[in-house]
């Protein structure tokens, strides 16, 4: 039996289903390649944004910095911050991420030794670095003020991401012993806690405590690609692997034509966070069977072994013990997910690529980019706890991700003269501003072109 619709019903419904599929972003920054290549590949993993990178940079299957390419396989091995950067970075433009990520002159004369040619075409970003600009001339002021600066500060923030990580461990076995829903929730909460902390130290060389991050169910070798050489060198741009990856339940870029259902993400947005860590875990499995397991690292089963040594201190019922192991795995992805999208980039009046660019202030010097896209919270800042695990003086810290949270609080000052030398607007609001105002940017429907 057919069935014969009206074509007014036909159109109706046409236009319904147009609204679930949201426009795609464009960039008001003037990127070469204007759309990344796989940006909308469905599953967003960090290896996925890496490809289509690869494919953008003009890099030649080398490493660029400017217009220089260089060959640095024989220096993979003896890189000091790891192999990781290295191994990633391979086919890419490295500028912003080699300028921000070293504080001395020493790996620019060591680079020269791998120099190949320049490149055959222009750079696919559209941020400059000059000498006598705003991000290298506060890069200078800050290598300065670090001279006289007591680095005891960057113990302390060790010595509270270890703390964080066992109080999650013991308890998370605690709730497993006494079959408590109460413990599995807090072991979650301190087990976000200890995952933003660690975010502090994968930015860094090598070391253990990265690998807390392993245990929220996040790679921190992924995150090295999606957070470190994605979001912090694009931040809010269609480049960014933190924005794409989130939609379109969360359409952060403006666009003439959102989802329908923009207007209630503050309804939904609870779902999404705890959906959010365990579908990360899934992809992450998903892209090891397409990659034949090279994008395997053994920190990926550390999740599992969490799993395990519960089940072992569990006393009841293997159903029991899943509820409370759900009870933490809300705590965690309710506390992450809260924090994580109200850190500091999400509010109409903080830039996001399709507003207005501030091409007339350094011509689009990235440090100024990094000013447009941030803004530090007035109840955050000042208290190291708070700023260890928050993502709080998150300004400073895109600014100079390798360097410890323990040190970024003393170098504000350097940052508020430069800004003052410059013309430019150090932006600071309060955590409840950011909460509300990253739904009232999931609204927006056009960029600020004005």
């Amino acid at each position: 039996m057919q069935i014969f619709l009206p074509v007014c019903q036909i159109n109706e419904m046409q236009r319904f289903l147009e609204q679930l599929v949201p426009e795609k972003p464009k960039s008001t920054l003037g990127f070469a390649t204007p759309y990344p290549t796989l940006r909308d590949h469905p599953l967003h993993t960090p290896e996925q944004w890496l490809e289509g990178k690869r494919t953008d940079d003009r890099a030649e299957n080398l490493w660029r910095i400017n217009d220089s390419l260089y060959d640095l396989t024989d220096f993979i091995e003896k890189h000091p911050g790891g192999q990781d950067w290295l191994k990633f970075s391979k086919g890419t433009d490295i500028t912003e991420a080699f300028t921000c990520h070293h504080l001395s002159n020493v790996p620019e004369t060591i680079v020269k030794k791998f120099y190949v040619r320049e490149a055959k075409e222009p750079r696919n970003t559209p941020f400059t670095l000059k000498d006598d600009g705003f991000y290298k001339t506060l890069k200078s002021n800050c290598v300065e003020a670090l001279k006289t600066i007591d680095h005891k500060d960057d113990k302390k923030t060790k010595l509270m991401a270890d703390c964080l990580f066992f109080s999650y461990l013991l308890l998370a076995l605690a709730a497993a012993y006494f079959q408590s829903y109460v413990l599995g929730f807090a072991s979650g909460i301190f087990l976000s806690m200890t995952a933003i902390a660690a975010h502090n130290f994968f930015h860094q060389r090598d070391n253990f405590r990265m690998h807390y991050f392993d245990f929220s169910l996040l790679s921190s070798k992924g995150w090295r690609i999606s957070h470190v050489l994605s979001h912090h060198i694009y931040t809010n741009t269609i480049y960014d692997l933190e924005i794409s990856a989130m939609e379109p339940w969360f359409q952060y870029l403006p666009v003439n034509k959102h989802p329908f259902y923009r207007y209630i993400s503050w309804l939904y947005s609870p779902i999404v966070y705890l959906m959010m860590l365990p579908a990360s875990w899934i992809k992450m499995v998903i892209q090891f069977i397409i990659d034949g397991g090279k994008s395997f690292h053994k920190a990926s089963l550390l999740p599992i072994a969490a799993f395990t040594l519960m089940y072992f201190f569990s006393t009841g019922s293997f159903l029991n013990f899943l509820l409370v192991y759900g009870a933490l795995l809300t705590g965690l992805g309710l506390h992450f997910g809260f924090i994580g999208v109200t850190a500091a980039h999400h509010h109409p009046d903080i830039f996001h690529d399709g507003d207005k660019p501030s091409k007339e202030k350094g011509e689009l010097d990235w440090g100024i980019h990094i000013l447009d896209t941030v803004m530090d919270k007035t109840d955050i800042t000042g208290n190291d706890f708070l700023v260890l695990t928050t993502f709080g003086d998150h300004c400073m810290h895109h600014l100079f991700p390798t360097l410890d949270h323990g040190i970024l609080k003393h170098l504000y000052p350097v940052l508020y003269e430069t800004c003052k030398q410059f013309d430019l607007e150090y932006r600071i609001t309060t955590q409840l501003d950011l909460m509300i105002g990253q739904f009232k940017q999931l609204a927006k429907v056009q960029g600020k072109l004005q």
